[in-house]
């Protein structure tokens, strides 16, 4: 439903306005990244995803933790008005914040704000003096606030998180399919789709579900991560996994990590355990109430809670740069979720590590799973048969919260192909309950399900180089290994027979006390090297307390390989702050004079 009241008669009542053309110079871009952002120069693909954004709309595949967000907020300081759909509403807060300290105008609109503040930043945004607007897909159900952002004019519409879109991505939101005539509405705006993972059919679905099939150019970058150090850990018993993980993340001290885990109790067991081990950690679910949940994420984002233990309802988009570790307590269905969900370590560019827990049983649970969640023909009418009950008679439109029915995009699938609903505009079609169902698409999503398992096994399972195997599912060719993960770090054996002990990885030995122990990942990432770790630790003090004064993450105020920087050039003055990596004017000319009093007492 709706999570914004209409804005007030009028906010928006003004001559339907000409979009700004997109720079075809990517030198302002470069400009604009250095005074900002204090970034010496583009990296990835954002350069061409900007000269491209001059002449077409663009769907853009980019790995977490190379400036995705770039992509938009630099086209958005040069001709405003940039719209940016986001699917969570923590997300928009922590993004809004650190453009806020690099100095650019900034604002979110979500259903955590009061009427009168909800009005007040849509007038700002609409009136110019705000340059770029996150919202979440469901506002534009608001047929006031749409309209008025298209009298505005909207000069460039981006996408996060856009294989949502797709029901063959592994995050479908049945929100992001009213965005294609959401830009109609709109007047047809420049737009940016971005993802960190998309297959070539999630980005066709992306450039359908948008409306930019003809129009758009797809720029497809590399996935790789050189930063990750990727690691399984073969351990079958759920004490013996647990009695790891309580090892692994004691030895990580109060480094920030997410734990994964398959269902809501496993979470709370696991997070329990850990919190009575006197590691710091908070439970993440769906199950969990809203308010509850909101306020988790803050604690990690904000530093407060180093580790959440979560399910998958928790991360996706997560903008916290500096988590330092990713465990996978049971095997993903898919390796797009674990290339996402892992991904989300280490998008500082600092050595971070992904885990997984893996045992043949696992491929057994998944594939009981998967054909458990592909209801049967039966099952699909009964679904069908409610959802003409409640949709508007006038239009066929159905209420979003259909989104929370069991195998949702299968259904969807099934009475899409059967020709009764309209996925993309989310209504029904046809209001005869009887009306003939063709069930196949429900054989084609279990033969695509077990596909990606197999793919994911393939992962777990593997005696060669993890990267490759994530890179070639990716469509790309790896020229040498990776040399980082655990089965590059080691020496090649002999595989085991099944049932014999794997001398690879240790099983648990019994200890002094009789308890047992596991050995820490192998996948251990080197640490950064600071030339003056007293100043380092003196900095990160000051920006500890900055960050708490304002109430934001210590990241939104300067990352680690900022205060490294400092730490190894000790710059004299403002103009020497300038020149470091990640600092532009405006955080200079906030934090200037306090970095260099704390430069100068040490």
């Amino acid at each position: 439903m709706p999570d914004l009241p209409p804005p007030d008669d009028g906010a928006g009542a003004r001559p339907i306005a000409t979009a700004s053309a997109l720079p075809d110079n990517v030198e302002a871009y470069r400009a604009r990244l250095r005074e900002v952002f204090g970034y010496p120069d583009f990296r990835g693909g954002q350069e061409r995803v900007l000269t491209a954004l001059a002449r077409h709309d663009v769907v853009a595949v980019m790995p977490t933790g190379t400036g995705k967000s770039l992509c938009f907020v630099l086209p958005a300081l040069e001709v405003g008005r940039t719209v940016v759909v986001s699917p969570l509403i923590a997300l928009m807060q922590d993004q809004v914040e650190g453009l806020q300290t690099a100095g650019v105008p900034a604002t979110f609109i979500n259903s955590n704000l009061d009427r009168a503040e909800q009005n007040r930043r849509y007038l700002e945004f609409v009136s110019g003096r705000v340059k770029l607007l996150y919202v979440a897909p469901e506002r534009f159900q608001n047929t006031r606030f749409t309209d008025g952002l298209r009298a505005a004019g909207v000069n460039l519409l981006a996408i996060d998180e856009a294989h949502c879109i797709s029901e063959w991505g592994h995050n479908f939101r049945p929100d992001y399919l009213l965005l294609g005539g959401v830009r109609e509405r709109l007047g047809n705006p420049r737009t940016l789709a971005l993802t960190a993972t998309a297959n070539p059919r999630v980005r066709r679905d992306i450039a359908l579900g948008l409306g930019i099939t003809g129009t758009a150019e797809q720029i497809v970058t590399t996935v790789d991560r050189p930063n990750l150090s990727y690691a399984v850990e073969s351990i079958a018993g759920v004490e013996d996994r647990t009695r790891w993980l309580l090892d692994y993340a004691r030895a990580k001290g109060d480094a920030s990590g997410i734990v994964y885990a398959a269902t809501r109790d496993g979470v709370e067991t696991l997070a329990a355990r850990l919190a009575a081990a006197g590691v710091r950690a908070e439970p993440y679910h769906a199950g969990l109430d809203r308010n509850l949940r909101t306020a988790t994420q803050r604690r990690f984002t904000l530093g407060e809670t180093p580790v959440v233990v979560a399910t998958v309802a928790f991360g996706m988009g997560i903008d916290k740069p500096d988590v330092r570790y990713v465990v996978h307590f049971n095997l993903p269905p898919r390796l797009e979720a674990y290339y996402q969900e892992a991904g989300r370590a280490g998008r500082d560019g600092d050595p971070a590590e992904c885990v997984l827990l893996f045992a043949p049983a696992d491929v057994n649970m998944r594939r009981r799973h998967i054909f458990q969640a592909h209801p049967g023909e039966d099952a699909v009418r009964r679904t069908w048969e409610r959802w003409v009950q409640v949709a508007d008679p006038q239009d066929g439109r159905l209420p979003l919260a259909i989104a929370d029915d069991e195998q949702y995009a299968i259904v969807v699938s099934v009475l899409r192909d059967s020709g009764l609903i309209d996925a993309a505009s989310l209504r029904v079609t046809s209001f005869d309950p009887r009306a003939s169902i063709d069930a196949s698409a429900i054989e084609r999503h279990r033969a695509y399900a077990l596909q990606r398992l197999r793919d994911m096994t393939e992962y777990a399972d593997t005696e060669g180089c993890r990267r490759e195997v994530i890179l070639r599912y990716f469509g790309e060719q790896p020229d040498t290994r990776c040399g980082n993960c655990d089965n590059c770090r080691r020496p090649p054996r002999a595989r085991p027979l099944p049932g014999a002990p794997d001398e690879r990885r240790p099983s648990p030995r019994p200890s002094r006390s009789g308890t047992r122990e596991r050995p820490v990942s192998r996948a251990t990432a080197p640490e950064p090297v600071v030339a003056d770790p007293a100043l380092f630790e003196a900095l990160s003090t000051w920006r500890r307390e900055q960050a708490r004064k304002e109430n934001v993450p210590a990241y939104v105020i300067a990352s680690d390989r900022t205060l490294r920087e400092i730490a190894g050039t000790k710059p004299r003055d403002e103009r020497g702050l300038l020149g470091i990596w990640g600092l532009g004017e405006a955080r200079v000319q906030r934090y200037g004079a306090a970095i260099l009093e704390v430069i100068a007492k040490r």
